[in-house]
């Protein structure tokens, strides 16, 4: 499984409005083909920083099929309005350390 961490950043006077609008979202990517998993986590000691993190099947999955879909549309739609800056996206694979 690869592992996609995406840190967003959003305005943090619009941190209630965002975080009702990321169930939509987080059920947009769970239903996308090749991820197995999706959540969102709110940062401590950064108002307005959230990490969302989804585990897909291959990295394809994420970079080439999920773009396509209509899942990414409806996640987009629902919570990329509210990024103050691009999302840092980073994927990571489990390693044998």
């Amino acid at each position: 499984m690869v592992y996609e961490h995406a840190h967003l950043v959003i305005d943090p006077a619009r941190a209630d409005e965002f975080e009702a609008a990321v169930p939509l979202a987080l059920k947009a990517l769970r239903d996308a083909p090749g991820c197995q998993e999706a959540n969102i986590s709110r940062s401590v000691d950064q108002p307005g920083t959230y990490l969302l993190r989804a585990g897909w099947d291959h990295l394809e999955d994420h970079l080439e099929v999920f773009p396509t879909t209509p899942q990414a549309a409806t996640v987009g739609e629902a919570i990329a309005g509210f990024f103050t800056e691009a999302p840092l996206v980073i994927h990571f694979e489990d390693a044998q350390i």
